[in-house]
C-alpha cells in the first residue's frame, strides 16, 4: 500500500487557503467583536458589570466568536483561493495539464479534514465550557455587587428607576458633596439631600449602603399633600443589596454527554446546533468549489455577495429549522440535518451545472 503524499497542488491549496483563512478570520473577529464591546462598555457605563467582568467577558466572547466564524471564514477563503486562480487564468492551466475535479475537491479536504476535526472539539467541548464561563462570571460579579459607573454631574439611575441620586462632586477619597437621592419603596416617594456621603458595605450582609451627612428627607406618596419632612445629621439610603443568585447553567452551557441524555426537544435542538457548526465546514467546503467559478474579467471581490447570500440563506433555514424542532414541527431525526442536506443537494447541482452530467457521471463509475 503506497504511502500517501502531497503533491505540488496540495501544497498550493494548502498555503494559500491557510493565509487567506487567517486574513478573513481576523477582519471578521475585529467586527463583530467590537459591536459585542460597545454592548458590554454600555453596561458598566450603566452600572450593570464590573470592569474586571468586562475584561474576562470580552476574552470569552471573542474566543466563541471564533468559533462561530471557522465556517464562514472557510467559505469565504475558498471562493477567494478559487475565484483569483480562475481570474489568473491559473485554473485553466490546472484544467489542461489534466487536474480535474476530484483533484481540487482533493487538495481542499486536505485542509479541510483536520479542520473539520478540530471544530468537532470546539464545538461539542470547548463551547459548553466557554458558556459556563461566562455564566460563572456574570453570576460572580453580581454576587459581588456594588455602586459602579457614578460619575458626578450627572444624574445616576440604578433599579429600574427606583433609585436616582445626584452627586455635584466626587473628592480624590471618594467623598461625595452635595448629594442628592430619589428613591421608591412601599409605593411611597422619598427624597433626600446632603452635604457629604460616602458609600459603605455592611461586613455581616454584605449590602451596600450610601451614608448621608446633615441633610433633610422628604418622603410621600406622589399627588397628596401629606409629606413627612425629616433633618438629620447621618441618614443610610441600602443602593444595592448583596446578590444570593445561586450558579446555574441552562441548556445552552450543559457539557454535550449530558444533552445527549436529555430527551427535551430544547436540548435535542442545541445539541444539533453544536453538530452543525462543525458540519458546515465539509457543507461550505463542497459547496463553495462550484461556486467560485468567475469569469477572468470579473471583479477582484464579486463572488463575495455570492458567499454573502448562501450564509445568510443557511442562517436563517438553521433558525427555522431550530425553532421547527423546539415547538414539535418536526421530529428530531429530520431536526436540522435537512439544511445540510439541501446545500449538499444544490452543491451537486452546481457540480453537473459546470462539468456536465456526463462528467460526473464517468468520475462516480471510475470510483466504483
Amino acid at each position: 500500500m503506497s504511502a500517501f503524499k502531497l503533491k505540488i497542488i496540495d501544497r498550493l491549496f494548502m498555503t494559500q487557503l491557510s493565509k487567506m483563512m487567517l486574513g478573513v478570520m481576523t477582519v471578521l473577529s475585529v467586527i463583530l467583536l467590537s459591536q459585542r464591546l460597545v454592548r458590554l462598555l454600555s453596561k458598566v457605563t450603566a452600572g450593570e458589570l464590573s470592569t474586571d467582568a468586562v475584561l474576562s467577558l470580552i476574552m470569552f466572547n471573542m474566543m466563541l466568536l471564533i468559533i462561530k466564524i471557522i465556517p464562514v471564514a472557510l467559505l469565504l477563503s475558498v471562493l477567494l483561493v478559487l475565484g483569483r486562480m480562475y481570474r489568473d487564468q491559473e485554473m485553466t492551466a490546472l484544467f489542461s495539464a489534466g487536474v480535474g475535479l476530484t483533484q481540487i475537491y482533493r487538495s481542499i479536504f486536505i485542509v479541510v479534514a483536520p479542520l473539520f476535526a478540530i471544530m468537532l472539539y470546539l464545538a461539542l467541548v470547548a463551547t459548553p465550557d466557554l458558556m459556563q464561563a461566562i455564566e460563572r462570571v456574570k453570576t460572580s460579579d453580581q454576587a459581588n455587587l456594588d455602586i459602579r459607573g457614578i460619575t458626578d454631574g450627572r444624574f445616576n439611575e440604578y433599579s429600574r428607576g427606583d433609585l436616582v441620586f445626584y452627586v455635584e462632586k466626587i473628592t480624590d477619597d471618594n467623598k461625595m458633596l452635595n448629594v442628592f437621592i430619589q428613591n421608591r419603596q412601599h409605593g411611597k416617594l422619598g427624597i433626600t439631600s446632603s452635604k457629604s456621603g460616602e458609600l459603605r458595605v455592611d461586613p455581616t450582609t454584605g449590602d451596600r449602603f450610601i451614608i448621608l451627612h446633615e441633610g433633610n428627607r422628604y418622603e410621600g406618596v406622589p399627588g397628596q399633600a401629606d409629606y413627612t419632612i425629616t433633618k438629620f445629621k447621618e441618614y443610610g439610603v441600602v443602593v444595592a443589596e448583596k446578590s444570593t443568585a445561586q450558579l446555574s447553567f441552562g441548556v445552552k452551557e450543559k457539557p454535550t454527554g449530558e444533552l445527549m441524555k436529555m430527551k427535551s426537544p430544547r436540548a435535542q435542538s442545541e445539541l444539533q446546533k453544536r453538530w452543525s457548526l462543525a458540519l458546515a465546514i465539509i457543507t461550505f467546503a463542497l459547496l463553495a468549489v462550484p461556486i467560485s467559478r468567475v469569469s477572468p474579467r470579473a471583479g477582484m471581490y464579486g463572488n463575495l455577495l455570492t458567499a454573502l447570500l448562501i450564509y445568510i440563506v443557511f442562517e436563517n433555514l438553521m433558525s427555522l429549522s431550530h425553532s421547527w424542532l423546539v415547538k414539535g414541527v418536526t421530529p428530531p431525526w429530520v431536526g436540522v440535518w435537512w439544511v445540510h442536506v439541501v446545500l449538499l443537494g444544490f452543491s451537486a447541482v452546481m457540480v453537473i451545472r459546470l462539468h456536465g452530467f456526463a462528467y460526473v457521471k464517468n468520475k462516480l463509475a471510475l470510483k466504483r
